[in-house]
């Protein structure tokens, strides 16, 4: 069977460049400084030069990077910018209407000759209307995450826990590597208002199930208090499936096929 040869890039916390069906896409690059954050920006060549798509999958500073945004539109110059209908208010005078490209779960769509299943995600704005799927905040759907390709596909899932409808959503789409959070969630980070995530046992057991052969743990690194170790993740699959640990700002080559 000939290889299909992918390249991944992790920018630290959610942020993924990804070279897949000859498309080159970044996922939720998060590029700015904040007061909490642990971890080096990515570098501008990796975060926006060579982009033809850049997915966005909710409204979190450490997801939609807004004052990065005009930076990555002058590197990135024909670059298409998709993300939830919901919160395209949000970059309204920063991305030109014409280079938007807005979704809903369950979508399919085709952007700059890469295939996007658009998937349903859990999480929350604000503490009050999480674990939901953000329509209790305006009425639609804030929150997604996105498979990659025609087959085989690579999954983001931005920030989500594990759900029912999560799991039917994924069992259709033929994933082969799961990019997937592993922060977790308890009672004394949501009584400082974090939301959380799936941990890294969740994590496993969603990709086992869904079929994936590579989990890759992200969102365990960015924020002081909200930190994980990934070693977590490997325990947790136990040989079970290939669990890569990328190092921030190095490619990884997945031969997928």
């Amino acid at each position: 069977m000939e290889r299909d040869p992918r390249r991944l890039t992790w920018l630290g916390q959610a942020g993924f460049r990804v070279e897949i069906d000859g498309t080159v896409a970044v996922i939720d690059p998060w590029v700015t400084p904040h007061e909490d954050r642990l971890i080096p920006p990515a570098p501008l060549e990796l975060a926006a030069d060579g982009v033809q798509l850049l997915l966005i999958t909710h409204e979190h500073f450490d997801h939609l990077d807004l004052p990065f945004l005009p930076d990555f539109l002058e590197h990135s110059p024909d670059a298409s910018v998709v993300l939830p209908a919901a919160i395209a208010a949000q970059v309204d005078g920063v991305v030109p209407e014409s280079r938007l490209v807005l979704v809903d779960p369950n979508d399919v769509i085709e952007v700059e000759g890469l295939e996007i299943h658009v998937v349903p995600a859990f999480h929350g704005v604000v503490f009050e209307d999480a674990y939901g799927d953000g329509s209790a905040v305006g009425g639609r759907p804030r929150f997604v995450g996105y498979a990659l390709g025609r087959a085989r596909r690579i999954y983001h899932a931005g920030d989500t826990i594990v759900t029912d409808a999560l799991s039917d959503a994924l069992g259709r789409l033929d994933v082969e590597v799961a990019l997937l959070p592993i922060n977790g969630r308890d009672a004394e980070r949501e009584a400082r208002g974090i939301i959380g995530n799936m941990d890294a046992a969740e994590a496993v057991e969603l990709a086992l199930a869904v079929g994936a052969r590579t989990l890759v743990p992200y969102h365990w690194d960015g924020f002081a208090g909200n930190t994980v170790q990934p070693e977590t993740a490997v325990d947790a699959a136990d040989g079970r499936l290939d669990v890569v640990v990328p190092e921030r700002f190095q490619p990884v080559d997945l031969e997928v096929g």
